[in-house]
């Protein structure tokens, strides 16, 4: 008889051995893993709240001693944990609004004394070195003119100085340091307006800011000017930045230079910056790893001449000064602790494996900046760095004999002519350079789906083209700085890096109209399986596991999709937002794609809706109608339009003047189309499928809403005049077919 194979189980004590197996492994092959996890530890531990999370370090220190019971495993990890936790419960202690603790409340009118501290502050005049928003610290503040002043000692709390937009603008340069004083309004940002739109307020609570400031445009004086060895620095870029671009016609192509080569923070125009984002290209806008890198390599090949032990450490100095101009912020502080580990330990000639470098980085960093966890471009640059070194070395030589497989063999070397060699040389290249463009492309673009609900899909080609000439860039920018005393020679290189920023910003317009896909923010679990697959797929060594995460890849990139095909259709009703503003109605449909849009009011709903749409799948808006020629009505479609192409405008002959137009935008009269609209006198009726609306404003901001589905009211509530603006989301399909019949 047979005997027949029972059920293999694996017993708990059996399991615990495989799993300190595997720690001590990685302790073995990459001990820099548990500094990291020492680290995120010490800084999750300090930002929760209650006991529970005072237990973490603590249990964390035991399950490290229970997984590796060794001395000197326990103490790489408990050690590395005290800096960690020290900084991170500092850090965490400065994180309160100590501006709305003071004063009592987050809105009031005040005089204030503020430093500048925005590393992108310039003390040039000019369109190109202008500001719209400055990051400041306030001194003290008082609430008039005869009380007494607040001031603030130990730390100055940072707040957002809004310059203000077009004629209320204020155009005082404001350099580094610089002390001010002002009359306006402190407020505290506002929360998102629509869901799934941008949360200006996290955004600026992760920089520690929790309060704006506008001032009135005629209060602004200065009391001093700032000095010190960054104000120093920030000047000398600003030098560098006007001498290289001194033969520059465009100021757009001016501002791209200050943002590439110098890191200065500045608003280019909305579809530049679209197009940047839509194409995979936005991080060329920011100094980050692509430009220190480029720096570094450029360095280390004028310095050929230095031993190579040297020149890792001769590097590190004009790197440092390089990273220090663009004002350190942490894209390029990443950068050069990544960079700087990687050429200290070659100096020291350590042998260690590139993650392993790359994980000591990132404890490295975080205990500089705990606030780095919580950041994306953490991931982002982590991830992609992490990509590339998972690629392996050979990658070029394994596509072309891939691509290139013969029934023949090759030649010998002495036999085979040299165009042959150097043409394989390069063919290598290139595809080691396509390879890790795609590898790193794919794992960004998958945070691009996650962090917002954007895949680009042009963003290997985009970026094939526009690194050779980023690099082109920095060359020329050196030689236009290095000619800058020869008049016509400095004003001919000039001109060429000029070319060089109109190429980029083209490509970065073309790639990004070309081809943008829109998806519904997938769960974050997807998207670390879908990391995962690709990581193991990097790493196969069989092609049945290469094909099973292949498969597992794709599965995930159908899910998300077709993801949007099951959301249910809805109806947002926006109204409020104090006498200037229009009631505003957005009916969308995800499983169609299509949504239909009446009043865009003002700036901020236009962009917020742009998002709200976007979250829902949704790239193209049908039909947009305007319920009265005031710009209250219109004013953020602008805006709106930007970000969401628009097949239809239906508007009334008083506002066509005043409407923008462009290339995504159609002005069509009120009848004649599958949306019906129609306006009489304060009466504004409107039909969207199965959905009929009357809105009755008296342009006060108050008015009556009125929606039917099949003729069967649905909504019926009068808009009261509230400063507050007021969200009603429903959903269609759940509207019963008898309700107030």
């Amino acid at each position: 008889m047979e005997s027949v194979p029972g059920h293999r189980t694996v017993s708990p004590r059996a399991l615990f051995r495989r799993i300190r197996t595997c720690a001590t492994a990685l302790d073995q092959s990459c001990p820099a893993a548990f500094f990291l996890l020492a680290a995120i530890t010490a800084v999750l531990s300090a930002r929760g709240n209650g006991f529970p999370y005072v237990l973490i370090p603590a249990v964390s220190v035991l399950l490290v001693w229970a997984l590796i019971p060794t001395r000197d495993a326990l103490i790489r990890f408990a050690l590395p944990m005290l800096p960690a936790l020290f900084v991170a419960l500092s850090w965490l202690g400065q994180q309160r609004n100590m501006i709305a603790d003071e004063a009592g409340r987050a809105r009031f009118a005040a005089e204030a004394e503020l430093i500048v501290d925005d590393s992108s502050a310039s003390a040039r005049s000019g369109e190109a070195f202008r500001v719209r928003n400055l990051q400041c610290r306030v001194k003290r503040f008082r609430y008039g003119a005869n009380a007494p002043w607040i001031e603030f000692e130990d730390i100055l709390p940072r707040v957002l100085l809004d310059c203000g937009r077009g004629k209320n603008a204020i155009d005082i340069p404001l350099g580094f340091g610089d002390t001010v004083l002002a009359k306006g309004v402190f407020s505290a940002p506002e929360p998102p307006l629509f869901p799934g739109s941008f949360d200006y307020a996290a955004y600026l609570e992760h920089e520690g800011i929790y309060e704006v400031f506008r001032p009135e445009s005629e209060s602004l004086e200065f009391v001093s000017h700032g000095k010190g060895f960054r104000r120093t620095l920030y000047d000398l870029r600003d030098a560098v930045l006007a001498a290289v671009c001194r033969g520059f016609r465009s100021v757009e192509n001016a501002r791209m230079a200050g943002a590439m080569l110098g890191g200065r923070r500045i608003a280019l125009e909305k579809e530049t910056r679209a197009g940047f984002l839509s194409s995979g290209t936005i991080h060329i806008l920011t100094v980050s790893g692509t430009h220190v890198g480029i720096f570094a390599s450029l360095l280390l090949l004028l310095l050929v001449w230095v031993p190579f032990r040297k020149r890792c450490i001769f590097v590190l100095v004009p790197l440092l000064f390089y990273a220090l101009s663009t004002g350190m912020r942490e894209p390029a502080m990443r950068a050069y602790v990544m960079i700087a580990a990687f050429l200290i330990l070659r100096s020291l000639l350590l042998a260690t494996s590139h993650i392993n470098t790359l994980m000591l980085a990132a404890y490295v960093i975080l205990v500089i900046s705990p606030s780095s966890l919580l950041k994306p471009g953490m991931y982002y640059s982590f991830l992609s760095v992490a990509l590339l070194l998972s690629l392996p070395r050979d990658v070029g030589s394994i596509m072309l004999g891939f691509l290139s497989r013969k029934l023949s063999q090759p030649l010998p070397v002495r036999y085979t002519p040299v165009w042959r060699i150097r043409a394989s040389r390069w063919s290598r290249k290139l595809l080691s350079a396509f390879a890790a463009t795609a590898v790193a492309s794919l794992g960004s673009g998958v945070l691009s789906i996650l962090y917002q609900g954007l895949f680009p899909v042009s963003a290997i080609p985009a970026n094939l083209l526009v690194m050779p000439l980023a690099v082109l860039a920095f060359i020329t920018a050196g030689a236009a700085l290095l000619f800058s005393w020869a008049g016509p020679v400095g004003l001919i290189f000039s001109g060429l890096l000029e070319q060089v920023f109109r190429l980029i910003g083209w490509l970065g317009r073309f790639f990004g109209g070309l081809c943008e896909t829109s998806i519904p923010r997938p769960p974050a679990w997807t998207v670390i399986l879908f990391l995962a697959a690709m990581f193991y797929l990097l790493h196969a060594k069989h092609w049945r596991r290469a094909a099973l995460a292949a498969a597992l890849m794709g599965a995930m990139i159908a899910s998300w999709c077709f993801r949007a095909a099951f959301f249910p259709a809805e109806v947002l009703i926006m109204s409020g937002g104090g006498t200037e503003l229009e009631p505003a109605v957005v009916v969308t449909d995800p499983a169609l794609g299509r949504a239909d849009v009446v009043n865009v009011p003002d700036y901020r709903t236009g962009s917020a809706l742009a998002d709200y749409l976007h979250e829902r799948g949704i790239t193209v808006c049908r039909s947009l109608a305007v319920s009265s020629g005031r710009k209250a009505s219109f004013d953020g479609l602008d805006t709106f339009a930007a970000q969401i192409p628009i097949l239809n405008i239906y508007s009334p002959s008083n506002a066509l003047s005043k409407m923008p137009d462009g290339p995504a935008v159609t002005m069509l009269p009120y009848t004649g189309a599958i949306t019906s609209y129609d306006l009489s006198d304060e009466h504004f009726s409107f039909s969207i499928g199965t959905i009929d609306g009357i809105l009755l404003s008296n342009h006060t901001g108050r008015g009556h809403l009125t929606l039917r589905k099949d003729g069967i009211p649905f909504a019926d509530a009068e808009i009261p005049q509230t400063s507050a603006r007021r969200l009603h989301i429903r959903r269609i399909e759940t509207i019963p077919s008898s309700e107030n019949k």
